[in-house]
């Protein structure tokens, strides 16, 4: 199931490119949507991966050391802030992709 949908993740961008373009739609515009629907996706997958790489890091250490329990979260959740706030760059990247002639 997992294979079927990474799959259909890839070839979802190629299938759209092969539809007939509508009117007054150019190759640029195609490339920008193409673009901007990889940076977020990319963003999206890399920084999904760091926050749960964080969060099980964090869960590791309560689990060794529940006294510091507290200190981990807290940290934890000023990375992940700090790993959301990528995520935000690159949806403003993929915005000025779309808007900006």
């Amino acid at each position: 199931m997992r294979k079927a949908m990474a799959l259909l993740s890839v070839l979802m961008p190629v299938l759209a490119m092969a539809a007939e373009p509508a009117q007054g739609e150019t190759l640029k515009q195609g490339l920008m949507y193409l673009g901007a629907g990889l940076a977020i996706g990319l963003a999206a997958l890399g920084t999904g991966i760091g926050m749960g790489h964080a969060v099980r890091g964090t869960q590791e250490g309560i689990a060794r050391n529940p006294t510091v329990g507290g200190r981990l979260q807290t940290v934890m959740f000023i990375g992940l802030a700090f790993i959301e706030t990528l995520a935000l760059y690159a949806l403003l990247v993929a915005i000025i992709l779309l808007f900006v002639k």
